[in-house]
């Protein structure tokens, strides 16, 4: 080996190490919780989703402040997005679902408020039809 390749090898290296020790790091914002670790759902909720329609275990979907939720959905038909959003219309996580399957994803959230859950994917002709407001509540 060269020592012009063994000075990319060992930058390249080094690099890679820089890279994974900051975006594991629960330093880093966005990092609530290591990504090894599993924690504990407070409340699973379960949304069904079919024919450009969503039905919700509840209205409003009640969750506290700074526990863990699951959101499990599931489509009988087409894939949909199941997207969650805050009173100012920026995301807070999206997935997609798709259909005969359990579509899973846990979420804590950080803030109290009323969050509005729409679909994320364009499914057909309706697709804009799938805005729910309100739907999800977050308590201290």
């Amino acid at each position: 080996m060269h020592k012009q390749e063994r000075n990319w090898l060992i930058v390249l290296v080094v690099v890679f190490l820089i890279f994974n020790i900051i975006t594991l790091s629960t330093l880093v914002p966005w990092q609530e919780w290591l990504l090894w670790s599993k924690p504990t759902p407070s409340q699973q909720v379960k949304i069904e989703i079919a024919n450009y329609t969503m039905q919700f275990p509840a209205d409003p979907i009640q969750v506290k402040k700074g526990e863990y939720v699951e959101f499990i959905a599931t489509s009988q038909d087409v894939t949909y997005g199941f997207g969650v959003f805050r009173q100012d219309g920026t995301m807070v996580f999206q997935m997609q679902v798709l259909p005969g399957h359990e579509n899973k994803l846990l979420w804590k959230f950080d803030a109290a408020g009323n969050y509005t859950v729409r679909s994320t994917e364009y499914s057909g002709p309706r697709h804009s039809e799938m805005v729910y407001p309100d739907k999800i509540l977050v308590t201290q």
